[in-house]
């Protein structure tokens, strides 16, 4: 009985301190994002589109999609062999504490690697659209500063969510998250 408590303790506890790790990384993550370009295609709407980025920046888009995925395997992965090391740990004498240091201490490691992956995808996808491989769409070549500018605002709303500014005047903004509604900002507010 009382193992079957600390096991659920154990479990409860990792389970915590990840729900706070990611409230606090995951919004310092989307703000540290370097464009307010989306990565997805203007026309459809789809993932995989080709950009007009140099040489180096199309060879650093494979090693961080690389990254990005093994850091993601790994968190994935290290919550349940870290919650099994916990409690191997608390029921019996052969886990040693630096066993368990190590293993606590594998999970920021590994979300660290993996929002410097996505860093990487995201500097990739600052790039103006070359082509799309799911509508066969094309764009003729831009440079990115005009590219950048020429994109359409963000809002953040109170909740975190990421929400593109309209055109129009007087619209409103419908958060897809909280369902909140934002007057659209003027320009001096954005």
């Amino acid at each position: 009985m009382l193992s079957s408590f600390l096991q659920s303790l154990a479990t409860k506890l990792v389970e915590e301190i990840l729900k706070r790790v990611v409230e606090w990384l995951a919004p310092k993550a989307l703000r540290s994002v370097p464009h307010s370009a989306s990565p997805n295609c203007p026309r459809c709407g789809g993932y995989g589109v080709a950009r007009w980025a140099p040489g180096r920046v199309r060879l650093l888009f494979v090693p961080s999609l690389l990254v990005f995925t093994w850091g993601f395997a790994a968190l994935l992965l290290g919550v349940p062999a870290t919650v099994l090391v916990v409690v191997g740990a608390v029921l019996s004498d052969g886990v040693g504490a630096m066993t368990v240091l190590v293993a606590l201490l594998g999970l920021p490691f590994a979300a660290t690697v993996m929002i410097a992956g996505a860093l990487g995808l995201a500097h990739y996808h600052s790039y103006p659209p070359k082509r799309c491989h799911r509508c066969q769409g094309s764009w003729p070549r831009r440079e990115r500063d005009e590219y950048l500018r020429s994109t359409r605002p963000v809002f953040t709303c109170g909740c975190g969510q990421r929400l593109r500014v309209p055109r129009a005047a007087g619209a409103r903004l419908r958060c897809p998250r909280c369902g909140a509604e934002h007057a659209v900002p003027t320009p001096a507010g954005r």
